[in-house]
């Protein structure tokens, strides 16, 4: 089944889509993106979608940004869940995540599909590091948990 991983973080800025998917071809990856790089929205600061399309006979990478105070974005709603799921949880790194949330004023969603390869695995932490690095977020994986800075499983949420 798809699942998600998450970035949030307190900053409302975001790197561009234009340097996101430079770095990423630095790397070595190729990829075709949605929006094309030739469209006006690709050069758009207030982005909210990225498809990298590592291979034609695999589904698209799918990135979504959701900001505070913005009408069409799901940003309330998915704290408002993790916020209502950590109710039922107890353990350590339960009020370090309950600061996360409380603070989030911004989520890169990554969907992982269900068809991806070794290669759009390597591709997407690589894209979720890039976006780590430059807003100083914290990682969220979906049936994982919440991770620190250092990479270290800070609070188990499934």
């Amino acid at each position: 089944m798809a699942h998600f991983l998450r970035v949030m973080t307190k900053q409302q800025t975001a790197p561009g889509l234009e340097e996101l998917t430079k770095s990423l071809a630095q790397e070595g990856f190729s990829f075709e993106t949605f929006p094309d790089k030739e469209e006006e929205r690709f050069a758009d600061p207030n982005w909210q979608t990225l498809h990298l399309a590592y291979d034609p006979n695999k589904m698209s990478l799918m990135l979504d940004r959701s900001r505070s105070g913005e009408e069409s974005g799901d940003l309330a709603e998915e704290i408002a869940e993790f916020q209502e799921n950590l109710q039922a949880l107890e353990g350590a790194g339960k009020a370090a995540v309950a600061e996360i949330l409380s603070g989030t004023e911004q989520i890169f969603a990554c969907l992982i599909p269900d068809d991806i390869t070794e290669q759009g695995w390597e591709l997407a932490e690589k894209l979720l590091e890039h976006l780590l690095d430059a807003t100083d977020g914290h990682l969220q994986v979906d049936g994982e948990g919440f991770y620190d800075k250092e990479g270290e499983l800070l609070f188990e949420m499934d």
